[in-house]
């Protein structure tokens, strides 16, 4: 797994199925890299395309990308972190703070469009596409 992505991504993908855009561009110029999907931002990507009526074809769109579950040592990481960011009064929302956690456990580079948030998050590795 080369990066891990937040739900603006997936929003981003997902509106450009018809109309590519800096996602889509994003995707093909990192075709064959795999993007890791923390499962906190699955769960609100799924959350909206049910609301939309669109749930089965959001559950199909998904499958490209592997769900990462916390381990026990990302429980560890969200509140060290939560802990610096509140010490700081910078806090994130905390299901960025959840994505931004296993980022930082893994390693990996986060791709988003909300960089201006995930950029308060010390050593976040934030990969920014220029969103819709």
């Amino acid at each position: 797994m080369e990066y891990l992505t937040d739900t603006t991504f997936l929003v981003d993908l997902w509106r450009e199925r018809s109309c590519p855009g800096a996602a889509m561009r994003f995707a093909k110029e990192n075709l064959g890299k795999t993007i890791g999907l923390p499962w906190v931002a699955k769960g609100e990507f799924l959350r909206g395309a049910l609301l939309a009526g669109q749930g089965m074809a959001a559950e199909a769109f998904l499958k490209s990308f592997p769900t990462v579950w916390p381990a026990e040592n990302t429980l560890r990481v969200y509140a060290e972190l939560y802990g610096e960011l509140r010490e700081r009064n910078s806090l994130i929302g905390p299901n960025d703070l959840w994505v931004a956690a296993t980022a930082l456990e893994l390693g990996l580079p986060l791709v988003t469009r909300n960089a201006v948030e995930f950029r308060r998050v010390p050593k976040l590795q934030v990969s920014e596409y220029a969103g819709a």
